[in-house]
């Protein structure tokens, strides 16, 4: 009986754990790396940028609104300075966090971003 009762907490404590897991696969990619040549007005540094693509989970198992998408988090931080052309010096990260009853997983990008300078 106590070998059951072991057993199946074990059952039950690893699928709990499981249930946390971070299993996005987020990608680190930018679709351009580089200014096209026919770009004839020399772009400025416009500042650092960041954008964010999250999605929360209920219950730590049933999802709410869009997946999470790192072009998603690329275009959010892309649209914060108005004008961005490319964002150089990229990094791309992702988070899990956890409350009560819930946990929400997010994709961040930050970088600087470069453009044609507002008048």
């Amino acid at each position: 009986m106590a070998s059951k009762v072991s057993r199946l907490a074990l059952i039950l404590g690893v699928s709990v754990a499981m249930l946390g897991c971070n299993i996005a696969n987020h990608g680190s990619f930018v679709t351009n790396t580089y200014q096209d040549a026919k770009v004839s007005s020399p772009l400025v540094r416009l500042g650092p940028v960041s954008g964010q693509s999250c999605q929360t989970q209920f219950l730590y198992l049933f999802p709410m609104g869009d997946s999470v998408s790192s072009p998603r988090a690329i275009e959010a931080a892309k649209n914060a300075i108005k004008g961005t052309v490319i964002i150089t010096d990229v990094t791309i990260d992702d988070t899990l966090s956890f409350g009560v009853g819930y946990s929400e997983q997010c994709i961040n990008v930050q970088g600087t971003a470069f453009g044609t300078k507002s008048l």
